[in-house]
């Protein structure tokens, strides 16, 4: 396998280079020679003058395009041109497939053309998947598509992009183009080895936040909230042609299997709704994200460690623009060292694609890694030409550092509001009053940057752990810690709802301590105190996982038991009453308790359940105490 990798603007630049008695012997003596485009025009005339070109020479090359929000060549960024990738295959055998999806139902095409891959291919080492996921539902192809596919053999590719938003973006294959389809690359034979890496870098920096209404692609409402209003509150961005280049730094962050996934906005309806390129799920939980440029680089150092070991002879950037618009002239340095490893091209994605054991994925603001050998690999060749195209740096994909800071500068304003108002201030001004600070990415902007979002996280996470005990403040009882009244009664609400919809049966015990006044005359508040403790510590052993305690008042506690009969609480509670009867509390006090056991009746109110417990208990007294009344 030898790989070379060409920039071009004109084409007899290519087609001088394709005359050479190199690639003409390169050509003459391979199994097969796999070329892909990766092209700043989105132009079929353009794409096909290239191929044209490409097929005197290698007449049945397999050849893919796509049109790019930049490309990759030699690990540089190169803007407004064509880097073109032979792959010369001494052993492997490719095919190429290609569907114009017209179906709606996505999934249902994915099957049918993962299904037509397998029956049709053999020795299947890997495919390479290119797709217009803005113009098609492509989360949902590749359901279909992981559904008709037996190995588990990579499959890897990306989104095609576009740099001006009035342009289509487009796939290619051997003449054949789409604007609305997905192209396929198979890869076959004994002796081909592919790996494939990715990684994120994005970091939470949002609360955690629930997705409440969404409709397919579109994300109605956060929080109940608008969706786009939840953005803009955040980061101040507004709802304009910019709204795309805008939000790309800041994807929405969920986690589903242990792994997390970041889903960027693509559109916005009336600032209400806003739509993606990757599927979402209603009810799930998720977190705005940022870019932490210095994990960026450090996860690009170590997947370079584990592609230099693979030893391979070609490799393959898919990167979603997101990371270019966040890098912006630092890109480089998570790319250009794998050059240093083998010929490497690419370009920045509308997605990537990437598959998990035999689940295929679209993914968002990751890297997409592809390393590829036949056999044990070798050492690589040098391929890109001294004085290629040096890269063009053009609108509007650079300099954008500076609103990036003032929108993570607005959500430091709006998630420390209050309380840490003083901190944040007093952050800001060292994080951005020591421009000469020394820092790993050598450009100011990205310095500031990484350290604003450091400080946001360090805000974010003091801020969750003070609502986390500010919520448990006001659930707990604040002596026996067990819930208060007014969330044992919400649990109780909530399992009468549920006995109401499922037919299932529930009950409660309330529980009173008898002659507790008088231990308390008797021996002092610490010591009734300390009884009230101990007496919910044997409570709580005794009770089931599922049940819950509350303190209902001074010395009275209530107990909720689903999933119980009538029988099966009085036989709990009698067990309760005669644990609670053979301790020997604080300072050898003996103490008794009496116990009012009810079961739920299907549209009883919540009083009226609780007055029948409280009736029992009453019973329980009159009775003498120290005894168990049901109602």
């Amino acid at each position: 396998m030898i790989s070379k990798v060409l920039s071009i603007n004109q084409i007899e630049t290519l087609k001088k280079w394709l005359q050479t008695e190199e690639i003409k012997n390169q050509t003459k003596h391979s199994l097969s020679v796999f070329v892909q485009i990766f092209s700043a025009r989105s132009d079929p005339q353009w794409l096909t003058e290239i191929e044209s070109a490409i097929r005197v020479v290698a007449p049945l090359a397999v050849i893919v395009g796509s049109s790019t929000m930049g490309e990759i060549g030699e690990g540089r960024l190169l803007t407004n041109t064509s880097v073109i990738s032979f792959v010369f295959f001494k052993k492997t055998l490719v095919q190429g497939f290609f569907v114009d999806i017209k179906n709606p139902d996505e999934a249902v095409v994915g099957k049918s053309f993962s299904e037509e891959i397998e029956s049709r291919c053999q020795k299947i080492g890997g495919v390479l998947l290119l797709a217009t996921s803005s113009s098609i539902d492509a989360s949902n192809f590749l359901k279909g598509f992981s559904a008709g596919r037996r190995g588990t053999y990579p499959v890897f590719g990306a989104g095609a992009g576009v740099y001006e938003g009035e342009q289509k973006p487009i796939v290619s294959l051997n003449h054949q183009f789409s604007s609305n389809g997905v192209v396929a690359v198979v890869f076959m034979g004994d002796d081909i080895d592919i790996v494939v890496h990715t990684y994120l870098g994005w970091e939470p920096l949002s609360k955690e936040l629930t997705l409440t209404e969404t409709n397919g692609l579109w994300l109605k409402t956060i929080d109940d909230q608008p969706a786009f209003e939840v953005y803009h509150r955040y980061l101040n961005i507004q709802d304009d042609e910019d709204f795309f280049l805008n939000v790309l730094e800041f994807p929405l962050l969920v986690e589903r299997n242990g792994i997390v996934y970041a889903k960027t906005p693509i559109e916005v309806k009336n600032r209400h709704a806003i739509k993606f390129i990757a599927d979402i799920q209603q009810g799930e939980s998720a977190r705005i994200g940022y870019g932490n440029p210095a994990r960026i680089i450090k996860n690009a150092r170590a997947i370079q460690d584990r592609v230099q070991a693979f030893n391979p002879e070609g490799i393959f950037i898919y990167s979603c623009t997101c990371r270019r618009f966040l890098l912006q002239n630092e890109v480089e340095l998570e790319t250009k060292d794998f050059q240093t490893i083998a010929p490497t091209a690419g370009f920045y994605t509308n997605g990537e694609i990437y598959s998990h054991e035999e689940t295929v994925m679209l993914l968002n603001a990751t890297m997409v890694a592809v390393s590829m050998k036949e056999g044990a690999g070798k050492a690589h060749e040098e391929v890109l030409e001294k004085g290629l195209v040096e890269p063009i740096t053009g609108k509007p994909l650079i300099w954008r550092d500076n609103r990036m800071i003032s929108r993570l500068v607005n959500f430091i304003g709006k998630v420390t509001a209050g309380g840490v108002r003083k901190a944040s201030e007093n952050g800001l001004e060292k994080s951005i009053d020591e421009p000469t600070m020394v820092d790993p990415f050598n450009r100011q902007n990205n310095r500031i940057i990484s350290q604003l979002v450091n400080f946001i996280k360090v805000v974010t996470e003091e801020l969750e752990v003070a609502n986390q005990e500010a919520t448990r403040l006001a659930e707990r009882d604040y002596l026996t810690q067990v819930y208060n009244r007014l969330k044992g009664h919400e649990f109780l609400q909530n399992e009468m709802v549920r006995c109401n919809r499922y037919d299932l049966e529930c009950a409660i015990i309330m529980i009173d301590v008898d002659f507790f006044k008088k231990a308390n005359d008797t021996y002092g508040h610490n010591i009734g105190d300390a009884v009230l403790i101990q007496l919910v510590e044997i409570l709580t052993q005794e009770i089931r996982e599922v049940d819950v305690l509350s303190r209902w008042g001074g010395e009275e506690f209530l107990v909720i038991m689903p999933l119980i009969d009538e029988e099966g609480a009085k036989n709990a509670a009698e067990r309760l009453r005669a644990v609670v009867e053979r301790t020997l509390f604080t300072q050898g006090l003996r103490q008794t308790a009496s116990f009012g056991v009810a079961t739920y009746k299907k549209g009883e109110s919540a009083e009226a359940f609780i007055d029948r417990a409280d009736k029992a208990l009453y019973e329980a007294k009159q009775k003498g105490r120290n005894c168990v009344v049901s109602k």
